[in-house]
């Protein structure tokens, strides 16, 4: 019964409102206000189909079912013990990165070879170049052209070795322009 009186409400409030707008003066109101009026007539409108379709939804419960539990018999697991290396047996090992070799800019006669003044290390080059060891340009910059015509003139003169300190890179250098 109530639902009943909820229609016809409804469609009385909705009548009302269409009604209303057409019976309005043509003057009383324009376009926008009869275009404004029309959408809220068609606003409650389509509230009340909403609200009636909900109502029949909740009259009508849902039927549930529950599903049932299903069990699965666990898979049996077997392990087999596998031996103890020897290398986990012993004490712990530090790791030791493998060997580099050092950047030909970071070696010893690099760093001397810096510490002169530009025109003493142009004078090196010169010097190297001249006995034929380097053949680049006479910049004073170190470089790889620069290393290995230092590295060829100590072997060459038997002072191999004092490329490894900067006491016997001072040494050659010393004697090369000395």
């Amino acid at each position: 019964m109530q639902a009943n009186l909820k229609k016809t409400g409804v469609a009385a409030l909705v009548s009302f409102a269409m009604m209303a707008g057409a019976v309005a003066p043509a003057h009383a109101l324009g376009k926008r206000e009869k275009g404004f009026l029309t959408g809220v007539a068609a606003t409650v409108a389509v509230g009340a189909l909403i609200n009636q379709q909900r109502n029949q939804q909740n009259q009508h419960p849902r039927r549930v079912v529950q599903q049932q539990p299903q069990y699965y018999a666990p898979q049996p697991q077997y392990y087999v013990q596998q031996p103890t290396p020897t290398y986990a047996r012993t004490a712990p090992v530090a790791y030791e990165p493998r060997y580099r070799a050092p950047s030909i800019y970071s070696v010893p006669a690099a760093t001397t070879f810096n510490e002169y003044s530009p025109q003493m290390r142009r004078e090196i080059q010169l010097e190297l170049a001249r006995y034929g060891y380097y053949s680049g340009s006479i910049d004073g910059a170190w470089g790889p052209n620069t290393y290995r015509a230092v590295q060829a003139y100590a072997r060459d003169s038997g002072n191999t070795s004092s490329l490894n300190s900067v006491r016997g890179a001072y040494g050659l250098y010393d004697a090369l322009v000395g």
